[in-house]
């Protein structure tokens, strides 16, 4: 019976694979690099890539967007800002992109809360604003909206 690897692979905010594996091949940024049980302990660089992992024969595909990669003789842990399998980079970029949406929209409101902030400072500095409780309301001294 071959030995396995444990190859755990990691991103901010997900566990993306954590199994025994037979191989695992990706790239770091001195070129490719294989790593079945008992490989020597070592610490890599990941380059962006596309990362084999063979299990019991079958390969799958998981994209990689750089990272690093800390190899002992019976694991692998591989951690990257970004990280999926190849089949579902679709799913990935999408919820990339509700999460840049939900971010722009954030943005947003905190640009117009500081947009009102600035001018209502700018009317205490000319003298045409006298209640910093209206400041802070969001209305001058005649009812205006800031």
């Amino acid at each position: 019976m071959e030995a396995k690897l444990l190859l755990r692979a990691v991103t901010p905010d997900n566990l993306l694979l954590e199994e025994p594996v037979d191989m695992v091949i990706f790239r770091t940024v001195e070129g490719d690099m294989g790593v079945m049980a008992g490989h020597e302990p070592s610490a890599v660089t990941l380059a962006p890539c596309e990362m084999m992992v063979r299990k019991d024969g079958v390969d799958e595909t998981y994209l990689v967007s750089g990272g690093f990669a800390i190899i002992d003789r019976d694991k692998v842990v591989v951690m990257s800002e970004l990280a999926e399998r190849h089949d579902r980079m679709e799913a990935l970029l999408e919820k990339m992109e509700q999460a840049r949406k939900k971010r722009k929209a954030e943005s947003q409101v905190w640009e117009t809360d500081v947009t009102r902030a600035e001018r209502a400072i700018r009317r205490m500095l000319i003298g045409q604003e006298t209640s910093a409780y209206s400041i802070l309301k969001g209305k001058g001294e005649s009812g205006e909206e800031l």
